[in-house]
């Protein structure tokens, strides 16, 4: 699995199960649609998109994580070209390359590679690419095998995909939106990052309020009160609690 940044993996610590939110529902059953096509050509891929900060990026490590699905999973850079990303892609693989390699001759070996693992691969922050030609190397990969490929981005992903490669169109068998999250996902991610904490019913509503249903910034807010738990000698989350900060550095 290719590293991400600290932020990004707030939610997910290695060696724990991420936290089954409404968005990791959303790619579990647009997996699930794309999976066990055996005809080549025919559409396996789905998109996940929606505003930062939603949880899309943990959803996408459930799905590579062994106790998911043991995705292929790579994060695309924002400086990535088609080869560098070829690159990226082999590396994952553990495809052992050389420099002067051509692009034909990575992507060769990358279906080749992604035929015999029959694992899905999960690609994030596609919106880096979306608008780029660099996309008609994923398109690619996707008429030449059978492999379930999860595209995941910010909100705009979709119209880019859709406005500026209409041969995506056909490709896409899912679109999924994420959500933000509910009253039933901030319990969710109560117990999975505060289990130690009781949490009453108004205080899990003031946080999906506060937070708009961002998840990150719902993690923020359980990090907080556990320190004001600890401060205080209670295992009990109180509403002013949440009330005596202003959520500043939740983004």
């Amino acid at each position: 699995m290719s590293n991400k940044s600290n932020d990004q993996s707030d939610l997910f610590q290695p060696g724990q199960q991420v936290a089954k939110l409404t968005n990791v529902a959303f790619a579990i059953e647009a997996i699930n649609q794309v999976t066990d096509v055996d005809d080549l050509g025919a559409p396996h891929m789905a998109v996940l998109y929606g505003p930062p900060g939603f949880g899309k990026t943990q959803a996408a490590m459930y799905l590579a994580h062994p106790q998911g699905r043991n995705a292929v999973f790579v994060s695309i850079r924002m400086f990535d070209t088609t080869k560098t990303l070829a690159q990226l892609l082999c590396l994952e693989l553990g495809i052992q390359t050389k420099s002067q390699w051509p692009v034909s001759m990575l992507y060769d070996q990358i279906v080749k590679r992604l035929q015999q693992l029959g694992r899905p691969l999960v690609l994030d922050e596609v919106d880096y690419i979306a608008e780029k030609s660099t996309i008609d190397f994923i398109r690619t990969i996707h008429d030449n095998t059978t492999i379930p490929i999860f595209l995941i981005g910010e909100q705009d992903l979709k119209r880019k995909l859709l406005s500026r490669h209409e041969r995506f169109h056909d490709r896409v068998l899912v679109w999924k939106e994420a959500q933000p999250c509910d009253a039933l996902d901030v319990k969710k991610l109560a117990a999975h990052h505060a289990g130690e904490l009781k949490f009453t019913q108004d205080v899990i509503d003031a946080l999906v309020t506060k937070t708009g249903g961002v998840a990150r910034r719902v993690y923020n807010e359980l990090k907080a009160l556990r320190e004001e738990c600890k401060r205080a000698g209670t295992d009990t989350p109180l509403l002013a609690m949440l009330g005596t900060r202003s959520g500043k550095g939740a983004r």
